[in-house]
């Protein structure tokens, strides 16, 4: 028998009520069922109560092992078939291991569902185990592991927890290390299966457009013969901390990373509430404590976050930071201030914003089924109720001034404290040691004193008199309320001197509008719900925003505001400058940034993409505010926008108020044609004079000292509006993927390298063709060599039937899963109309990729995939030459410093835009076991 239950009771009409149908079988396996959605997707979750928490000393990383094994074929389904069987739906599959759990995940069409039921069952319960197989999956972890270590994020968090936890498991990677996974055996893998992978250790989540009834029997079919028994948890208890620990690693950085965490109770003590709301106050939004104070103020840090580590055991509430390394002993001690200061200096205004914040993030997770699937999951499995999440809302609605001060004083003691810092190697003077024992005194210091109805969308295109282009559809199935406001432009617009400026007045056009300064406008977006920022990208610029449907009408006022009547204030502008010049110097930290600039610059040549979107140092350094403002007037006037609409709201409404803004605005043109027509110019005579260059120019080198080689080999791609484009996406995901070409041979079969991917980049010129993969150097000549023989045989020998079905599935099922949200569909609308391609086409993209015949592909094969067009860019250790190694007299050529390429998507949609936030690189820590 079925039980009905409830998750997220609606607060005022604001959320809506779902409800979430239990069902316990006779061997002990739990079953949630989530039913309605408005899209024809479902996503199918499997959550293994085991994780690397459940570990010995002896079996580090065997977890994630067994989450890889796996994938290695089942009773039913050989190697690589869990995968295609997925991707013939239309989905996606993956896992994730973490301390306490292992999730296996997969989304894809409603109709597919009993299909991934079946899959995940025999995967779960009949894997084989073949020992080639296993070695070759070990070195693809090795590989893991070792990416892994040119990463300073994932480093510093790594750190933190190893420092903070002396004797938990929590103090170990839940991947493992290179030496606790080359000594694990098939035994252990077989023995730690059987143990945890049990029926009763299992939880079932099924969320999306599906019938529960047939869900349920599908589950009842495949898993009635899973074997029954609860594991014994190991128990793993954390003497407490009675000192302040710090350590401090060296490494080849640029940034200074920090973390700052305290220990804190499990996820369901009471504590966790007031704890979430000082996160979100200290370091979740714009207007934050840490990054208003520390990054905008005082011009410390280069980011700032807070976050709570909510875990089935104690965890860790953490304050983190990037910094220049001279501010690193400072930032320390200003991250634990500012923590303490919120004891005493909470206002009620304050905690207004942080339940709004909470509450926006509920609503946003019900937006898509594998966000209501993993949210059910992580509440049942590891906080042990399935409807906590209403509990914890509750719990974070009721919060009060006292409770936030009153967990503030009770963790944040020097005795509770651990400090984490990852630092650039120095040159000389004082090593970690000095740096750790400093930051110990230094927090002392600081902490001695003192279920929706489906509604048909209804949409509307309306031009105003001045040329401006309205695009509004209407769907009340989620209280979200979309916008975006585009031109064309970007980086293909820009002169030379003028690199970045989109990205630059990307950044500035929310740091104050109207009458309002940038701390008003961040105070603002948080008290709405909501988030507003400017983006840029190669071939365009423009305004995002989001909003809850209950403050979309204020929330539109000051998006318009920030188009209309942006203030550039001069102090801001000089910020800006700094922050972005900084994060172009950050950018020489990330191996595969350097691998795409390289690829890029030697493509392009003198073609604006061959520059990237942050720019240089030296066309930011001097930008001054009445030339920013001549830019964003010239090339960006306000009648050549195209705007959308998308969400809870009404068509009619919203026509009225984009005319009572928008209406007055005269017409003009960008003044921009000839540059325009220069640069068209110039993409006819790059793609005419590409068979003239010579051969050195197609294979370029750059050296940068990681663990790992980093490789990029590409070809001149489409334009957003070349007819075969559609095959090429094909073409590419025949290649890149989990089930593709390049995938199988380079990881699967020879474990030569751990992440490859394949990518089609489209612009208003011609874009790239790429394939990306990282891996040891040693293996580089081969890895190489495997690209480009596979890329020459299916330039000749085409590709199969199969193949291509399975492409087709799994690019309509990627689509449907990507345009789950409002801001996916008002990207899609305004893009496809400011590029000429029509607002409505987006819908008709899973009848063009149906329309593609085996000889599209085969033609865009040959048109694209040619050996004398292609470039080879790779990034790898400095090497010396024999002769100058024997002689110890040539130094290694020096670190390149290059900025990222434009970010690749998804193929389902034209090339959207880089977000232009203040601080847009990576969190220094992530959250492990944070509540979804």
């Amino acid at each position: 028998m079925l039980v009905a239950a409830w998750l997220w009771a609606a607060p005022a009409a604001t959320t809506a009520v779902h409800e979430i149908l239990t069902h316990r079988f006779d061997n002990g396996l739990t079953l949630h069922i989530a039913p309605g959605h408005p899209a024809p997707v479902a996503a199918v979750q499997a959550w293994v109560g085991v994780g690397s928490a459940d570990e010995g000393p002896d079996q580090a990383g065997t977890a994630h092992f067994v989450e890889h094994m796996l994938f290695k074929g089942s009773g039913d389904y050989g190697l690589g078939e869990l995968v295609r069987t997925i991707e013939s739906g239309g989905g996606e599959i993956n896992a994730w291991t973490a301390f306490d759990h292992t999730v296996y995940h997969a989304v894809l069409g409603r109709d597919h569902v009993d299909v991934a039921v079946d899959a995940l069952g025999d995967t779960l319960m009949t894997p084989r185990v073949d020992p080639e197989e296993l070695a070759r999956e070990r070195q693809v972890i090795l590989e893991e592991i070792r990416q892994g270590s040119d990463d300073p994020a994932r480093t510093v968090a790594q750190s933190l927890f190893a420092t903070a936890f002396v004797a938990h498991p929590y103090r170990r990677p839940v991947i493992g290390t290179a030496e606790s996974v080359q000594r694990l055996t098939e035994r252990t893998l077989v023995e730690f299966f059987r143990s945890y992978y049990v029926a009763d250790n299992l939880t079932l989540v099924v969320a999306g457009d599906v019938d529960p009834v047939r869900v349920r029997r599908s589950v009842e079919r495949r898993f009635r013969s899973m074997p029954a028994g609860r594991p014994l948890r190991r128990v793993s208890a954390e003497p407490m901390q009675t000192d302040a620990r710090a350590t401090a690693l060296h490494r080849d950085v640029t940034e200074a990373h920090l973390a700052v965490g305290f220990h804190v109770p499990a996820a369901r003590h009471p504590d966790l509430a007031a704890l979430d709301v000082a996160a979100i106050l200290l370091g979740q939004s714009e207007s934050a404590r840490l990054p208003r104070l520390l990054r905008d103020r005082d011009q410390l840090v280069t980011s700032a976050y807070a976050n709570v580590h909510a875990l089935r055991d104690p965890g860790l509430l953490v304050l983190s930071a990037t910094a220049r390394p001279g501010d690193a002993q400072k930032t320390v001690g200003a991250l634990v201030d500012h923590g303490k200061w919120l004891a005493d200096e909470l206002t009620s205004d304050e905690l207004d914003k942080a339940r709004i914040a909470a509450e926006t993030g509920f609503v946003r997770q019900l937006e898509t089924a594998q966000g209501r699937a993993r949210s059910l999951g992580w509440y049942a499995t590891v906080a042990g109720d399935p409807q906590f999440g209403h509990v914890y809302l509750d719990r974070i609605r009721s919060v009060r001034r006292h409770d936030v001060s009153q967990a503030i004083r009770r963790y944040l003691q020097p005795g509770n404290a651990s400090v984490a810092a990852i630092l650039p190697k120095p040159r000389r003077g004082a090593g970690g040691g000095v740096f750790a024992r400093q930051a110990e005194a230094r927090v002392r210091r600081s902490l001695s004193t003192k279920q929706t109805t489906v509604v048909a969308p209804i949409e509307k295109r309306v031009v105003l008199a001045n040329g401006i282009t309205l695009l509004v559809r209407r769907d009340p199935s989620v209280p979200v309320v979309a916008m975006r406001a585009v031109w064309r432009g970007g980086q293909r617009v820009e002169e030379p001197v003028q690199s970045g400026m989109s990205t630059l007045l990307a950044r500035m056009i929310t740091r104050g509008c109207g009458m309002l300064d940038a701390t008003a406008v961040a105070d603002r977006i948080d008290r709405l719900g909501g988030s507003l920022a400017g983006v840029a990208g190669r071939n365009s610029f423009g305004v995002a925003a989001e909003w809850l449907a209950r403050t979309w009408q204020p929330g539109f006022e000051l998006f318009a505001d920030c188009i209309l009547d942006p203030t550039l204030p001069a102090d801001e502008l000089a910020r800006e400058r700094r922050l972005l010049v900084d994060d172009q110097q950050a950018q020489a930290d990330s191996p595969t940034h350097a691998a795409f600039r390289l690829f890029s610059e030697a493509l392009y040549r003198d073609h604006p993409y061959a520059r990237d979107v942050l720019g240089t140092a030296a066309t930011i350094s001097t930008v001054s505010r009445p030339a920013l403002a001549a830019f964003y007037r010239e090339r960006y006037p306000a009648s050549a926008l195209t705007l959308s609409v998308v969400g809870d709201v009404d068509v009619d409404e919203v026509i009225t108020k984009v005319r009572a803004r928008f209406d007055r605005i005269s017409r003009a043109k960008p003044a921009v044609q000839p540059f325009v027509s220069k640069v068209e110019r110039a993409s006819e005579g790059w793609r005419a004079g590409f068979d003239g260059r010579p051969a050195t120019d197609r294979e370029v080198f750059a050296f940068l000292d990681r663990a790992q080689a980093h490789l990029v080999v590409g070809f001149p791609g489409a334009t957003v509006d070349t007819p075969d484009r559609f095959a090429l996406e094909i073409l590419v995901s025949i290649l890149g993927g989990q089930s593709g070409r390049l995938f199988a041979e380079l990881r699967e079969k020879r474990a030569l390298a751990y992440r490859i991917s394949a990518h089609s980049i489209e612009g208003v010129d011609p874009g790239f063709i790429a394939v990306y993969l990282s891996c040891s150097p040693a293996k580089l000549d081969e890895a190489v060599a495997v690209v480009r023989a596979e890329l020459e045989r299916v330039r000749v020998d085409g590709v199969t039937a199969a193949e291509l079905e399975r492409a087709r599935t799994y690019l309509i099922g990627s689509h449907e899963i990507a345009m789950q949200r409002r801001a996916a569909v008002a990207n899609a609308l305004v893009y496809h109309e400011a590029y000429g391609l029509g607002w409505q086409s987006w819908s008709r993209y899973a009848d063009a990729i149906h329309a593609v015949k085996p000889a599209d592909i085969t033609a865009a094969a040959a048109k694209y995939l040619r050996v004398d067009r292609m470039i080879t860019a790779t990034i790898r250790p400095p090497v010396a030459s024999p002769a100058a190694t024997k002689r110890s007299l040539t130094k290694p050529p020096a670190p390149i410093k290059s900025p990222a390429p434009t970010k690749p998507l998804a193929p389902s949609k034209v090339p959207a835009e880089r977000r232009a936030a203040p601080a847009p690189r990576q969190k220094p820590v992530r959250s492990r076991g944070r509540r979804p």
